[in-house]
């Protein structure tokens, strides 16, 4: 008789343990998880597709220089001649193909905080903890690209 009292009490305390542990974990705040299209939202910014087009034109401009470099070297017969429009055309060419990666780099940096800062507000506005890109998510979370192309026009 005495165990069962023993017995009875530990079943009692324990229910009460257990329930008081539940209770702690539901007073946990819950995690609000978005995911985001990132390639998706980059094709469709007309600041990505505005560098693009910017970068595609330099570009042109670089293989004409290249373009006649080489005709200018080709159709040079002196030597010497020859080796110093080289080192000017050499240096002409390296000189715009770093001043293009430059303009290019922090223009990029620029359109990437412009877009993180979409992000963050669609987050804070919507109230999510974390905001992930779908490639690195399985399953679950909520889809917010579409809201975050919105505030982008």
């Amino acid at each position: 008789m005495k165990n069962n009292i023993w017995f009875f009490a530990a079943c009692v305390l324990m229910f009460f343990v257990g329930y008081s542990l539940n209770d702690a974990a539901n007073s946990f705040p819950k995690y609000k998880v978005a995911v985001i299209d990132v390639s998706q939202v980059l094709s469709k910014s007309s600041e990505v597709q505005t560098l693009q087009r910017s970068q595609e034109k330099d570009m042109e401009e670089l293989n004409t220089l290249i373009s006649k470099a080489q005709n200018e070297l080709l159709n040079e017969n002196d030597k010497t001649k020859l080796l110093q429009k080289e080192a000017v055309y050499r240096k002409e060419i390296e000189t715009k193909k770093l001043k293009m990666e430059k303009e290019y780099n922090s223009k990029l940096a620029k359109i990437n905080e412009n877009i993180k800062s979409l992000i963050s507000k669609e987050a804070k506005k919507s109230n999510y903890n974390l905001v992930l890109p779908t490639g690195m998510v399985i399953s679950g979370g909520e889809d917010i690209t579409e809201n975050v192309v919105k505030q982008m026009k």
